[in-house]
């Protein structure tokens, strides 16, 4: 079974490392044939996958290596940054390991359903895949060619509710840069500090933090994480109240969700002083409600969507905030209701970054915090755990 004293309860956690063995298991030098659930096999693909290339590579790193030892298979794939790795129960007749395509395998196997599959590779070069009537085979790579792991030490770790991370990525992931000349700019930072966690991410014209409680176990540290790796760490993650270890060293950092583990490399470079960038003190504090806002965005945003940076001009005086934008096609206003602390103000924003901040906060109101109309607009909810900063574009009309 997959409690007890299994992998992944070593005393040392395995990351990828770019080194050929023969073997990583103890294994006869036979190839594996095992006997397994259907659905079981798919949906562990379906997760490992994601941790193979996006682009086309090296025929072996568009693969998933299956090994077969005891009373489980484990799935494992990387594109030598990422590593996904995934534990099953199956029958296991002969312990072995094979290499296949990844992707056309998990096409396959999730096709097949709620039905008991045969995995037999002991032919050359092939794994046969059996179920019902009906029998397929796959061309093999050699495992003997596929990357393995490295011990790396459990010394340093938080520990952090699964719906926080999960939640703490949501709100900043859509702020990762896409530009390859500022590498940092690409991941999430991650601050880790004493008590909380600080999720960071921006792409140079606007920057999302969210903070979150932790449990410390010896580690004060700022990392930054591929934005990919921090995406498909959020597709894993499920909404409950269960904790997570997540283990960081200089160049890695492991998330153990007890059958799955991923493991990422780190962006080496430093990540910018954001804290020295968000302004504390304000002229202007609007407080709006949240939906109203977002669906005002949404509407007068349609008339000039298509546009690289579609401009909304904000009028804020006495009780309400007037949004205006126009092009060729024609122009709209809309008025909401708000409340407002200090001076009147007109501003513009990238539509764009208002609406998706909005659409990753769930605050029934938000507060919109500015000092001129040439400086970061700060977005707040109710309570200090996220903030929204948005440069402004010059007041048109």
């Amino acid at each position: 079974m997959l409690g007890g004293k299994g992998l992944f309860h070593l005393s040392t956690v395995l990351i990828y490392d770019i080194i050929i063995k023969n073997k990583i298991l103890n294994l006869t030098g036979e190839k594996m044939k095992v006997i397994l659930n259907g659905n079981e096999l798919g949906d562990a693909l379906q997760k490992v996958v994601k941790a193979l290339p996006l682009k086309r590579s090296n025929p072996i790193l568009e693969c998933v290596k299956i090994s077969a030892s005891g009373d489980v298979i484990t799935l494992f794939a990387t594109d030598l940054e990422l590593a996904i790795e995934k534990k099953i129960n199956a029958e296991v007749l002969i312990e072995g390991e094979v290499v296949v395509p990844g992707k056309l395998f998990a096409e396959y196997a999730k096709r097949i359903g709620d039905e008991q599959i045969e995995l037999d590779g002991t032919a050359q070069n092939k794994l046969s895949v059996k179920y019902l009537d009906s029998e397929v085979f796959i061309n093999c790579y050699s495992a003997d060619e596929y990357p393995v792991f490295k011990e790396v030490e459990k010394d340093h770790s938080f520990i952090i509710l699964k719906k926080d991370f999960k939640e703490l990525i949501g709100k900043v992931k859509f702020n990762v840069a896409m530009d390859e000349a500022r590498p940092s700019l690409r991941g999430i930072c991650l601050n880790i500090k004493e008590t909380e966690l600080e999720g960071v991410a921006s792409d140079g014209y606007r920057l999302a933090l969210s903070k979150m409680p932790i449990q410390n176990n010896g580690i004060i540290d700022k990392i930054v994480v591929p934005a990919k790796s921090m995406n498909e760490l959020s597709s894993l993650l499920d909404d409950e109240n269960e904790t997570l270890t997540v283990y960081v060293d200089r160049s890695y950092i492991m998330i153990d969700l007890f059958h799955t583990k991923m493991v990422s490399r780190l962006i080496a470079e430093d990540y910018i002083n954001y804290e020295k960038i968000i302004p504390n003190v304000f002229t202007t504090e609007v407080t709006i409600d949240k939906k109203q806002f977002e669906n005002s965005i949404e509407r007068v945003s349609l008339i000039n969507r298509s546009e690289k940076k579609a401009y909304v001009k904000m009028e804020i005086k006495e009780d309400s905030i007037s949004l205006n934008a126009h092009s060729e096609e024609g122009e709209i206003n809309e008025k909401v209701t708000i409340g407002l602390k200090g001076k009147d103000l007109t501003i513009g924003f990238n539509s764009k970054y208002i609406s998706e901040c909005m659409k990753a906060i769930q605050d029934p109101f938000v507060t919109l915090n500015f000092t001129s109309s040439t400086a970061p607009g700060i977005i707040k909810g109710e309570q200090d755990s996220w903030l929204y900063l948005i440069l402004p574009l010059r007041v048109i009309g």
